[in-house]
């Protein structure tokens, strides 16, 4: 008796739930914004409906708004479905927009609960509406999950810095830092990551090439397992060729490919002037490829390809050091690094942007060459 009370009970008591069937939900899972010309927000919204009788499928709707929040009510009547924002994992924003300043949308997405800070974010050079109804042809159930693996893959190849909202933010809000993002475009009508984009606080201001990319991260955080290339002077190593290739004509470009990389550096700020700065790098990685017949066996062979590639890294690093001083950006933390050891003389968002133009860095850089791969 007791125990038939006891499920009487939960069964009256789950009667009174209010049930909420997932077919009846349309599960956002990116979102891109892009200015119109009538400067209106378009949203485009990717998410998945469920159907009972198949499997999950998903939509993609676009509507203008005046604000961010306005784009949910603009798609909500293109479909019948509920609209709800639990799952969305990417965030686009076309150049256009963001140039506009970023945080009027940070601020939303930091304040809906239902939105995870941990989603990525990114900027395109193209509208967003084209990237999120570009073509799919990989297995992934629609270009939005596509473009977010993109990017976490990236990621964690150490090919792109971290993206998270909660990133972009610690870079807004940390005093002598500036925030990046990935930055997409369309190739064959596809999305791909083409370099990274620059802000000036939350403004949008340059996009980098890849080989930028890389010597900006080098300057920015440290390498477990990375990879790059480097090309050095066609005649950097002639002395050290084989014996049996001396002869041959044309050996063409040194190019040399790099594994397995890890890095540490150290920024040194000068006392009481934070437009003066040291950076030490340390690097050591393994040889994937060298385009010449280069005799590795030879120990001095492998001491100037060192040096070279050492070389060849530090006057990457100005050069890069010199485009984010003519878009006076400071992704490093170059100015955040000077208050972490000065108490006087500190830099401010104002001050410090006014500075970074007489920004002067002396980069001192060693190369470790770990293991000898093969010539091609």
């Amino acid at each position: 008796m007791k125990w038939s009370s006891i499920l009487i009970i939960v069964f009256l008591l789950a009667g009174c739930i209010p049930k909420s069937y997932i077919e009846t939900l349309g599960i956002i899972t990116a979102v891109g914004y892009d200015l119109t010309e009538d400067q209106r927000i378009r949203g485009t919204l990717v998410m998945y409906q469920f159907d009972t009788d198949q499997s999950s499928t998903s939509q993609v709707v676009t509507g203008e708004a005046d604000t961010s929040k306005g784009i949910r009510f603009a798609t909500s009547r293109l479909t019948s479905h509920q609209l709800v924002s639990g799952q969305v994992r990417l965030e686009i924003f076309e150049d256009e927009l963001a140039k506009r300043g970023m945080m009027k949308y940070m601020d939303t997405l930091q304040r809906d609960a239902a939105i995870s800070d941990m989603g990525y974010l990114a900027t395109s050079s193209v509208p967003s509406e084209e990237l999120l109804k570009s073509e799919n042809d990989e297995d992934r159930p629609n270009t939005g999950n596509y473009i977010q693996e993109l990017i976490k893959k990236s990621i964690s190849e150490e090919a792109i810095p971290n993206a998270v909202l909660t990133s972009f933010l610690h870079d807004y809000y940390d005093t002598g830092k500036d925030p990046i993002l990935p930055s997409l475009t369309l190739e064959d009508n596809k999305a791909v990551i083409n370099g990274i984009s620059l802000f000036q606080d939350d403004r949008y201001v340059h996009t980098t090439s890849h080989e930028n990319t890389f010597y900006i991260m080098l300057m920015k955080q440290q390498f477990d397992h990375g990879q790059f290339q480097v090309q050095l002077a066609d005649d950097a190593l002639k002395k050290y060729h084989k014996k049996e290739s001396i002869d041959k004509p044309g050996e063409g470009a040194l190019h040399v490919s790099i594994h397995e990389l890890n890095s540490e550096h150290e920024i040194h700020p000068s006392k009481g002037d934070p437009t003066k700065q040291s950076f030490t790098l340390k690097m050591e990685g393994r040889l994937l490829e060298i385009t010449q017949d280069i005799d590795l066996k030879n120990r001095e062979a492998v001491e100037a390809l060192e040096k070279q590639i050492e070389n060849k890294v530090k006057e990457h690093l100005q050069e890069t050091l010199q485009i984010l001083i003519d878009h006076q950006v400071d992704p490093v933390g170059f100015g955040a690094k000077y208050n972490t050891q000065n108490r006087t003389n500190r830099v401010t968002k104002e001050n410090w942007r006014q500075q970074i133009p007489n920004l002067e860095v002396d980069f001192d850089v060693s190369f470790k060459l770990l293991r000898y791969g093969i010539s091609e």
